[in-house]
């Protein structure tokens, strides 16, 4: 056997962690990511600590369908569409007023916007005024189509029809002599009111609904001189399939020109799914039949939007061939209307689900069904593109049903739920740019298991963040982020398994074998009132990793006092847990910290190693 001289001791030594990274194989991530680290996230610092946990406040029946926040009148409202029921729900009492039933057993969305919550359920839209969620439509603006019609008919075209509502409203100019007013319509459904000279009229008339007239028993005075529309004759002629345009949307985004809060525009509708359709301004109830766009062909579906200053990104599924992004904008004309245009803006980052979208700072991102994307502008060409943003998870966030997945932008996060676990896109770290002379960046990730959430919310309380989710089985949660103690570390009472580990580690030559030294090694713990450690090894040789020490790293505090492992330990530094372990004859090893326990805090700050080189591996 060929053997190798020169046995000094030598350091290894893994620090300044970043995040995850599932990429590439776990021996060859980089010293300072893990290719295997569920349930960590990094601090304030940088530094892997354990996830906060989560809690259920509220059980409801039937799945939570959406979870949504809105003020009125400086009251904080909650919202919960639950099973087929939107409910109002306290979170000081145990009772939740029913708002509406009869919605579809499906996640439904809200924006907000003039005073109102707008929900769109994918079969009715709802208004919330703070007090009731009733139909939009019962409460549907009746446009005035037509003025200066004579009682034969003609006139001048002025608003366009509700797509919400049939009702709608005449104006005529009386000529003195005419009893006969005709409508623009025949086959109407209903005369709904008639006023002569602002005066609303209960009698004096009859309608004739198969012809589409009116006629008085005295002819209505003819106005003075320069005088405006004296008769209005407001009627119902209902066109099939309106109302479903909007009541169908299940998506939807406040956007108007130049970048302000003042329309919204909504799609998702199955039988029109390139189109969105915009509402008047600042009113929910009146959305014009003429204010609509058809966007990209019919092949693929718009699954969402974001803002990007004065334009808004509209973005499709992607079939590989035709544009996934188009941006729209919005001017007012000569006439005085506003007037929007949409042209096709880039291909190849389609979205996967209409919950599929968020932002870190003022990048907007996209969840693709290969990642996540970033809509961007090349500093060169001034060129939107798309650049991926989430590499160093894809392999594994790819394998879940992303069309099924949810996001929330959260704590300069944005976190992916899907199947239970969470992917997150840390922009609170520092950028990674890993191709020289590359503008595209990479954010730090990290992976969370066990949180089964089928919808989520972020509430603010003033500047203070919270995140909730809602669960296929009606329960609604919270995560413990307003919970200072050890308690903070459980999920609904049971333990979180969190760990961080190395790569597995040839130490630069994978031909020479190691030996790691029983003395001079530990793992470096960042302080809790209450911490414990496991730490395990995984050698070449080793099918499953095997444990090779643990410790505790408790603080006294008078608040939390466990007699079963009582301390009088004050200091809150950092401490080192020694391995005192051999580990003879090893290509690679991995080492990997781990915590199980409940109601316990954990962080890595840094894990050392000594060992010596000695004969070259045979194979």
């Amino acid at each position: 056997m060929a053997k190798r001289s020169g046995t000094s001791i030598r350091t290894k030594k893994y620090e300044r962690f970043r995040g995850v990274d599932f990429s590439t194989d776990p021996a060859l991530v980089d010293d300072a990511r893990s290719p295997w680290a569920p349930n960590m996230v990094a601090d304030m610092g940088g530094m892997p600590e354990k996830r906060p946990g989560w809690r259920t406040v509220k059980t409801l029946t039937g799945r939570i369908n959406g979870l949504y926040c809105a003020e009125f009148d400086g009251v904080r409202h909650l919202l919960v569409h639950a099973g087929t029921k939107l409910l109002r729900w306290y979170t000081d009492e145990t009772a939740s007023a029913e708002l509406a039933a009869g919605l579809p057993d499906e996640r439904s969305m809200a924006v907000y916007m003039g005073g109102f919550l707008w929900i769109f359920t994918g079969e009715k839209l709802l208004r919330y005024d703070g007090t009731e969620a009733a139909e939009a439509s019962g409460a549907a603006y009746v446009p005035l189509t037509i003025i200066s019609r004579d009682p034969s008919g003609g006139g001048q075209s002025y608003e366009a029809v509700n797509l919400l509502s049939g009702k709608q409203k005449v104006g005529f100019l009386a000529d003195g002599t005419s009893t006969e007013y005709v409508l623009p319509y025949q086959d109407i459904a209903s005369v709904d009111a008639v006023e002569v000279n602002g005066e609303t009229l209960t009698e004096g008339f009859t309608a004739d609904l198969t012809a589409g007239k009116v006629t008085f028993t005295t002819a209505p005075a003819k106005p003075n001189a320069g005088a405006e529309d004296n008769v209005h004759i407001t009627f119902t002629k209902t066109v099939e399939g309106y109302t479903d345009r909007i009541g169908r949307c299940r998506t939807a985004v406040v956007w108007g020109i130049g970048g302000a809060s003042d329309r919204i525009i909504a799609t998702g509708n199955p039988d029109y799914p390139n189109e969105d359709f915009i509402c008047g301004y600042l009113d929910g109830t009146y959305w014009p039949d003429n204010s609509y766009a058809i966007v990209g062909t019919d092949e693929t579906a718009i699954v969402g939007y974001r803002r990007m200053g004065e334009y808004l990104a509209i973005i499709k599924e992607d079939n590989g061939q035709d544009s996934t992004v188009f941006l729209r904008s919005g001017a007012i004309n000569s006439d005085g209307e506003p007037e929007f245009t949409v042209k096709p803006c880039l291909s190849g980052a389609g979205g996967v689900t209409h919950f599929g979208f968020g932002n870190i700072g003022d990048e907007q991102l996209i969840l693709t069904g290969n990642g996540v994307y970033a809509l961007t502008t090349n500093s060169l060409t001034a060129e939107r593109i798309v650049q991926n943003r989430s590499y160093r998870v894809d392999p594994k966030l790819k394998a879940e049903d992303l069309t099924d997945a949810v996001t929330a932008s959260y704590d300069g996060s944005y976190l992916i739920f899907a199947g239970g676990h969470v992917y997150g896109l840390d922009g609170r770290q520092p950028k990674s740019y890993p191709a020289r002379n590359d503008t595209a960046f990479l954010y730090e990730c990290f992976y969370w298991e066990g949180v089964p959430a089928r919808s989520v919310m972020r509430m603010m309380d003033g500047v203070a963040e919270s995140l909730w989710f809602g669960t296929a089985d009606g329960r609604i949660c919270r995560f413990n982020t307003d919970i200072d103690g050890m308690k903070r570390y459980s999920d609904d009472g049971a333990a979180i398994t969190a760990l961080w580990s190395t790569k597995a580690d040839d130490d630069g030559d994978p031909m020479v074998l190691k030996t790691m030294l029983k003395k001079g090694n530990a793992v470096t713990i960042k302080p809790y009132t209450r911490s414990s450690v496991k730490i395990l090894f995984r050698t070449d040789r080793d099918a499953v990793a095997w444990q090779a020490a643990e410790g505790t790293m408790d603080i006294f505090d008078w608040e939390d006092i466990d007699f079963a492992r009582f301390t009088f330990n004050a200091n809150d530094g950092p401490a080192e847990v020694p391995l005192n372990r051999k580990v003879k004859n090893y290509k690679r090893l991995q080492i990997i910290v781990k915590n199980d326990a409940v109601n316990e805090g954990f962080g890595v700050f840094s894990i050392v190693k000594h060992f010596v080189t000695g004969n070259f591996a045979k194979k």
